[in-house]
């Protein structure tokens, strides 16, 4: 039971990873967005049918980590990145 994070893209205002579970058993993921700030928005997105079945939500999320839960144990593991998160911080102009 492993859940992998890994890392796409991240800048200053905006961090992006992808998260694969590699067992039913996975249930939870942490995200070190690397902002230092608590993100404005944080998107889930779908990259695999298997994201519908698992129900992932956005829990604790603070200046340095997002959190995700899936709500299904069922049908989360071994399906490759399943998961894309998307934080962002405000731009500077509006900071």
């Amino acid at each position: 039971m492993a859940v992998t994070v890994t890392a796409v893209r991240t800048g200053p205002t905006q961090s992006i990873a992808d998260v694969e579970a590699t067992a039913d058993a996975d249930v939870a993921a942490v995200f070190a967005h690397g902002l230092g700030a608590i993100p404005e928005q944080v998107f889930l997105v779908p990259l695999a049918a298997e994201f519908y079945v698992s129900t992932p939500t956005v829990g604790v999320v603070d200046a340095t980590n997002v959190n995700i839960a899936m709500a299904n144990a069922v049908g989360s593991g071994a399906a490759g990145n399943q998961i894309r998160i998307i934080a962002h911080l405000p731009h500077t102009i509006v900071r």
